[in-house]
């Protein structure tokens, strides 16, 4: 199966994947606040507001989805080096979170579709252009 390693500085976080259908993520995201927030970052302290996230939905089972999770990690500093492999793999590593997910009809969260006039494809009404009830 599919297998993606993530390592940090040499080390293996962990070889995420899934046996059947779903979704994995791979995520490093920086949210930056304030003026000057990246001249603020030094070197040996943990930069602020960047985390690294592997995760997905594990969708063996149809009939309860799972949101599943690798990879937390917020201690990222200066001159880290992530790395992402792809192998072909007979062992994943267990996620170390995994819960169902809650699925809301569009209805109940409150969306709208409508068709798109150039190719029909459904596209989300804007709040603005929803007619009063």
């Amino acid at each position: 199966m599919l297998g993606f390693e993530i390592w940090k500085n040499g080390k293996k976080l962990s070889t995420a994947g899934l046996t059947e259908g779903g979704a994995i993520s791979l995520m490093l995201t920086w949210v930056g606040k304030g003026a000057g927030a990246s001249s603020r970052i030094a070197d040996g302290v943990a930069i602020d507001g960047l985390d690294l996230r592997v995760g997905g939905i594990d969708a063996s089972d149809p009939a309860s989805e799972q949101s599943v999770e690798w990879i937390e990690d917020t201690a990222l500093h200066l001159g880290d080096d992530i790395q992402i492999r792809l192998v072909s793999t007979n062992e994943i590593d267990a996620p170390i979170r995994r819960e169902p997910t809650s699925v809301v009809s569009a209805a109940e969260a409150g969306l709208r579709f409508v068709a798109c006039a150039t190719c029909g494809a459904p596209r989300l009404q804007s709040s603005s252009a929803r007619p009063a009830e």
